[in-house]
């Protein structure tokens, strides 16, 4: 019975850690290399995107989580353009930190990013994408995409700060 009972656990506890976790997608449309890439423009947002919270209900044989609304635009939840330039300043490239609309001159990588936010005790980040875009602004090299959509009931409070270093690294490996 109580090997019984620790196997249990131990099996809850692995499932629940593993299915904490957003999932990150990457794809690189260029061959570019990272050691081409020495200084970039990060291009802040002007807002993001917030997803009002819910409450799901429980019927017989569980609880079932709410479908989402649309997200409302909000004014910039967190400091996501900080992080990125934290992020590419660690791996050598200089950034700096602009508007939309602003013409960057002088740049070998242009950064946009999206991020949507919901509410779970705090505001967490539901999604984010980073986009590597060419000097002239004509094509996207690569981007990376975080999703919290299939573990939102189960999640570590993902924020910037966890998730765009391994999105960086991503973006930029090999």
């Amino acid at each position: 019975m109580k090997k019984t009972i620790i196997l249990l656990s131990l099996i809850f506890v692995t499932i629940i850690l593993n299915g904490c976790k957003g999932t990150i997608n990457t794809i690189k449309y260029s061959n570019q290399n990272k050691d081409n890439f020495k200084k970039a423009y990060i291009i802040s947002s002007e807002d993001s995107e917030y997803i009002k919270f819910k409450f799901g209900k429980f019927q017989y044989g569980g609880y079932v989580p709410p479908i989402d609304d649309e997200p409302e635009k909000t004014k910039v939840i967190g400091n996501t353009d900080t992080i990125i330039k934290q992020e590419l300043e660690r791996y050598g490239i200089k950034a700096i930190i602009g508007k939309k609309g602003d013409e960057p001159i002088d740049f070998d990588l242009i950064v946009e990013y999206k991020d949507k936010w919901r509410w779970d005790f705090k505001k967490i980040l539901d999604e984010l994408e980073i986009l590597f875009i060419s000097p002239d602004g004509n094509e996207i090299l690569a981007k990376s995409n975080f999703n919290i959509y299939k573990n939102k009931e189960l999640h570590n409070f993902p924020t910037p700060e966890k998730e765009v270093p391994k999105m960086i690294k991503e973006l930029l490996e090999k």
